[in-house]
């Protein structure tokens, strides 16, 4: 192969190309999930993940849509210490994502989708001696189709009931209103979304090194009148779109052959 042919493979690999017109791709990506309820006051579980993605652009690499599939994400099931008097530790069960669909990424109003998360948070009250109670927060969407990163309202809980108001993914910054006895507050330290690539912080998203973060976050009410009677539940999903492990082997293959063809010339 000369060098005209390592250079086009090198830019195939790369989809570096001309933009030509609009269609479906499939991308390879890895990225994290990651779930926190009553941030910054509790610990995020993060959740590592890859596989797949069904996106179409444009035609200049601007990512129009995409399509998640479940279990990229999780399941997972763990526990986070919480080092305080009112909590001892988030319990996360069977956490995962369910599959997603995303539209209007790339420019004009800040775009999103629906998004859901299975399994169940639960936060570990102490009484007495260890742990005998817990509060659940269930993301799995529920009869109704309402559930965490999708949106509408869920109630669950008897002794202790809670209210969930949930909202959709979206790549803008997300903004709810929590009040507690003392104050009303903002969401707090929830960074916004974006979606960029490797020829603008603002485009090309749709090709190998395009970025995407979605955030979602939901609003908790629960019967309780002491300090948080509202709590926030927030989610960040991150993608990176990466090559896959043979266009790796190639991309190599490539490099090595442009450095044998130079010392090649260099000897003439």
């Amino acid at each position: 192969m000369g060098r005209v042919g390592v250079l086009a493979l090198l830019l195939a690999c790369l989809s570096i190309g001309v933009p030509g017109s609009a269609g479906a791709a499939t991308l390879d990506f890895t990225g994290t999930l990651r779930l926190q309820v009553a941030p910054p006051y509790l610990p995020p579980l993060t959740i590592p993940g890859a596989g797949s993605v069904q996106v179409t652009d444009d035609g200049s690499f601007h990512l129009l849509s995409l399509l998640l599939p479940g279990g990229a994400f999780g399941p997972i099931t763990t526990s986070l210490p919480v080092y305080g008097a009112e909590i001892n530790s988030v319990i996360f069960t069977d956490v995962g994502n369910l599959a997603g669909s995303f539209a209007g990424i790339s420019g004009g109003p800040p775009g999103g989708g629906a998004m859901g998360v299975s399994g169940i948070a639960k936060l570990c009250l102490p009484f007495g001696s260890g742990c005998t109670a817990h509060v659940p927060f269930p993301f799995a969407p529920t009869g109704g189709g309402a559930g965490f990163g999708i949106g509408g309202t869920v109630t669950t809980g008897v002794a202790l009931q809670l209210t969930l108001k949930h909202a959709p993914w979206t790549i803008g910054q997300p903004t709810m209103t929590f009040h507690t006895p003392a104050s009303n507050v903002t969401t707090p330290a929830l960074p916004g979304g974006f979606a960029h690539g490797p020829a603008s912080l603002t485009s090309s998203t749709a090709r190998l090194s395009g970025a995407l973060q979605l955030v979602t976050v939901s609003k908790v009410y629960t019967s309780l009148t002491g300090a948080f009677p509202e709590l926030p539940m927030a989610g960040i999903l991150t993608l990176h779109f990466v090559p896959e492990p043979g266009t790796l082997l190639l991309l190599g293959s490539g490099v090595a052959a442009l450095g044998v063809i130079g010392r090649r010339r260099r000897r003439r």
